[in-house]
């Protein structure tokens, strides 16, 4: 699994970091992307550094770096998951868009909760309080998005 900053910056600012290492065994970002999560004193930074002092996420650089006209995370991370055929998870509509017109499978972090709940790493009640913690910290979830994603939580 290759991840953008995003995901990994937003899981490691609700001490929910870990739910990845659970579902994927490890994760593979750019440089670029280590460049944007490991940034003393910002949130987080504790958790991420650990993470890849563990080596559980593990820092790979595409071997072509294709300008996609996105940030350099973005870019970089689009294109190692392009070379290597891996998933991505990435939160980024438009960035979605290009990983997608290469035909990458895109998982976005809520969709990392789901698939937690799915294989019991956490409850219902769990993927609900750690979506709402997101939108706190930050994380953009439009509100008829939010509302399916409760629904199925609730059911």
């Amino acid at each position: 699994m290759i991840s953008n900053a995003t995901p990994l910056i937003c899981l490691a600012k609700i001490n929910q970091l870990e739910i990845l290492k659970k579902l994927f065994t490890f994760i593979i970002v750019p440089e670029s992307v280590k460049k944007e999560i490991l940034v003393k004193g910002k949130a987080g930074y504790f958790a991420i550094s650990k993470a890849i002092e563990e080596n559980w996420i593990k820092i790979v650089d595409p071997k072509e770096n294709i300008d996609l006209g996105l940030g350099d995370g973005e870019n970089s991370a689009i294109n190692l998951a392009k070379e290597m055929k891996d998933k991505l998870i990435i939160d980024d509509a438009y960035a979605i868009k290009v990983a997608q017109a290469f035909n990458i499978e895109i998982i976005r972090t809520t969709t990392a909760i789901f698939m937690a709940v799915k294989k019991n790493i956490i409850t219902k009640k769990q993927a609900i309080s750690f979506i709402n913690k997101l939108i706190d910290v930050g994380y953009y979830i439009s509100p008829g998005y939010y509302s399916a994603l409760l629904s199925e939580l609730s059911s």
